[in-house]
């Protein structure tokens, strides 16, 4: 089968296709081949060495497709049936083995989506971020860095209608201002006038809940305009940079909380949680509740391409490969 395999950590340039073997499905394992991967932040920080990643290795952690095998014991699916499933690595191939516990049927009428591709990170982790580790509750006021980016869309689709909250936004780039508040932020600032602005809309007072997947000096400046009781929520680091927390006394002194997310550690510690979850998430979106929007889809030889706009801030909405 055909597949990017990364044998050197580095740049895009390392994702190279190359011809490998199919995988067999092993004990209560779905053999899956593949027709549309989502592309995530995650698959940047693995081939850069900033994550779980060790080389060589297939990237990719979500994919869409149907069965074409299963293994000894695995009784959940059929051959032919349509399926998303969240992978943990190796799904930049054209065929994927995944545990059974971590695929999920969707609809026949559905396969041919790239959206089903795009469900199974973005959306359980904006879920687990508002409502496990924010606990965002009526009234409050909710800000989230990147909200242009892929859970940006889908926090904005969860929290808009929730009563009494005001959800506001943050980007890199103003000219991304008016597709992130489409998806529901009502104030959208950069991050550079990002501490000005809570400020003034707020009368000093801060707010109740920010969401950091940026990290560095936009989390440095963050924990500062919460209001007493207000939690920071730490989900990924892509400015990359040091990220350096004050110490407990402070905490204290301020009445505020930290809270670090990571679905790929939690996965280890709490594996049944994470596939509720997951169960979820595929839930809200066949039925409609919410919506990914993917905005460019590409070939698998193109990979390169979209980590480029990783990097370059430039990715708007859900990315995804076409096999």
């Amino acid at each position: 089968m055909r597949a990017i395999i990364v044998r050197e950590l580095g740049g895009p340039q390392v994702l190279k296709i190359d011809v490998v073997d199919t995988p067999v499905p092993g004990p209560r394992q779905v053999l899956i081949a593949v027709r549309y991967i989502g592309v995530n932040f995650t698959d940047v920080r693995n081939r850069i060495g900033d994550g779980l990643g060790k080389v060589p290795f297939i990237p990719g952690i979500e994919v869409s497709g149907s069965v074409v095998g299963v293994g000894p014991g695995a009784g959940r699916y059929t051959v032919g049936q349509a399926v998303a499933a969240f992978t943990r690595g190796s799904a930049y191939a054209e065929y994927v083995v995944v545990p059974e516990d971590l695929v999920f049927a969707i609809p026949k009428d559905r396969a041919e989506d790239p959206a089903m591709a795009g469900m199974l990170v973005t959306v359980p982790l904006a879920v687990t971020v508002i409502e496990r580790a924010a606990r965002v509750r009526r009234g409050e006021t909710v800000v989230l860095h990147a909200a242009a980016g892929g859970v940006g869309c889908i926090v904005g689709q969860l929290l808009a209608p929730m009563d009494g909250v005001r959800l506001w936004g943050t980007v890199g780039d103003i000219a991304k201002a008016a597709y992130a508040r489409a998806h529901g932020y009502s104030e959208v600032m950069t991050y550079e006038e990002f501490p000005q602005r809570v400020r003034s809309l707020t009368d000093g007072a801060g707010v109740d809940v920010i969401l950091d997947p940026v990290g560095g000096p936009v989390q440095a400046s963050s924990l500062d305009l919460l209001a007493p009781f207000g939690r920071l929520v730490s989900y990924s680091n892509i400015s990359r940079a040091p990220q350096d927390l004050p110490d407990a006394e402070w905490m204290r002194a301020h009445c505020v909380g930290y809270v670090g997310l990571s679905n790929g550690y939690l996965m280890g510690r709490a594996p049944e949680l994470v596939r509720q979850t997951l169960a979820r998430a595929v839930d809200l979106v066949t039925s409609g509740a919410v919506t990914i929007d993917v905005t460019q889809v590409l070939p698998l030889e193109q990979a390169a391409d979209i980590h480029r706009a990783f990097e370059d801030r430039a990715a708007v909405g859900k990315f995804v490969l076409a096999v």
